[in-house]
């Protein structure tokens, strides 16, 4: 082959190669991370983020992932034609929050062209904790009716005074005890929850609304979890999942059972994960029961808290899943 058809080959590949279409994400939002600087805890915070369809296949959103329990994101619509745009206004509920930096994110997951992409949001802030809330996050799972009870806490001089407390569910209901003072003369309010024994079976993710004579802070929101179990149904242990680590430090696997009820073996059809972090497989044992072996990609976690689920989905009961609440503390 001579020199000179030899750069003519060379030439022509490397236009072919600059011609071909580069494959890429085509759903785009123009500000992705948004500072919004310092926020008071209890002062619900709402942000838009603008998301467009850049590309000229149709996209379908699949799930918006928040990575705490505070964060709630709101999708319109689910599928955007080429050349269309949506805002995805999210809501974010400091009151539950620790003093300083904080970072809320969201995973946006879609499909483009019969490929699962991803596209990463978030919200930066520094949260100045005025009123304080305890325990920070409610997860309650019973079989029967139960009792809960939460403080508000308010350290400044002149302090808020709780007068009204509701949730979306009517099975949920609420007493206010009237504030008192700690040794450090804070006000403390004690607010006991109610559930009753006709809360259906399930999981009830709900919204504690606190209303004061504090007009500054408006409607309050604490995120509420109940599971309320049914005893003829089977259960994991341990029922809810707390896992600390570090960042660049792998987890260690970590397994659940799923206990069965009756005399019926625990046969899993699929585990869900709500999390792009975790990896699940199963098996069956010891005995009649099954085993969750649950796996996590630190590297696909934000720092700080992330709050996720599995929900095992069991072969014989259409009606039910098994559902396990992960609490991850990644420093």
């Amino acid at each position: 082959m001579t020199k000179s058809r030899l750069i003519t080959l060379v030439v022509l590949g490397l236009g072919l190669w600059a011609g071909a279409p580069s494959v890429r994400a085509e759903l785009i939002c123009p500000e992705p991370s948004f500072n919004a600087g310092h926020l008071l805890a209890g002062k619900p915070f709402k942000h838009l983020f603008a998301l467009n369809n850049q590309g000229k296949e149709a996209i379908h959103i699949l799930e918006a992932l928040p990575s705490c329990g505070c964060l709630r994101p709101t999708l319109s619509k689910t599928i955007l034609n080429p050349g269309e745009a949506i805002t995805l206004p999210i809501e974010i509920h400091t009151l539950t929050k620790p003093q300083g930096a904080h970072r809320f994110s969201i995973n946006i997951r879609y499909k483009e062209a019969g490929e699962i992409k991803e596209l990463a949001l978030e919200v930066k802030a520094l949260i100045q904790v005025e009123v304080e809330v305890t325990p920070a996050a409610s997860a309650i799972f019973t079989d029967r009716a139960i009792t809960h009870t939460f403080s508000v806490k308010d350290m400044r001089a002149k302090p808020m005074r709780i007068i009204a407390a509701d949730s979306s569910n009517a099975r949920v209901t609420f007493q206010i005890h009237p504030p008192t003072l700690n040794e450090n003369k804070e006000s403390i309010q004690i607010i006991t929850v109610f559930i009753s024994e006709l809360l259906t079976p399930g999981k009830h993710d709900l919204w504690i609304h606190l209303v004061s004579d504090d007009a500054s802070y408006g409607e309050m929101k604490i995120p509420l979890t109940i599971v309320k179990r049914d005893g003829k149904l089977a259960s994991a242990a341990p029922s809810r999942l707390y896992l600390e680590g570090s960042v660049g430090i792998p987890f260690g696997a970590k397994m659940v059972r799923i206990n069965k009820a009756g005399t019926e073996p625990v046969k899993v059809d699929k585990v869900e994960c709500s999390h792009p972090a975790f990896k699940c497989t199963w098996a069956q044992g010891p005995g009649d029961d099954a085993t969750i072996r649950l796996l996590l990609d630190e590297k696909k976690l934000p720092p700080g808290e992330t709050i996720a689920e599995l929900r095992v989905l069991l072969k014989g009961h259409q009606t039910q899943s098994v559902i396990i609440p992960v609490n991850i503390q990644l420093k």
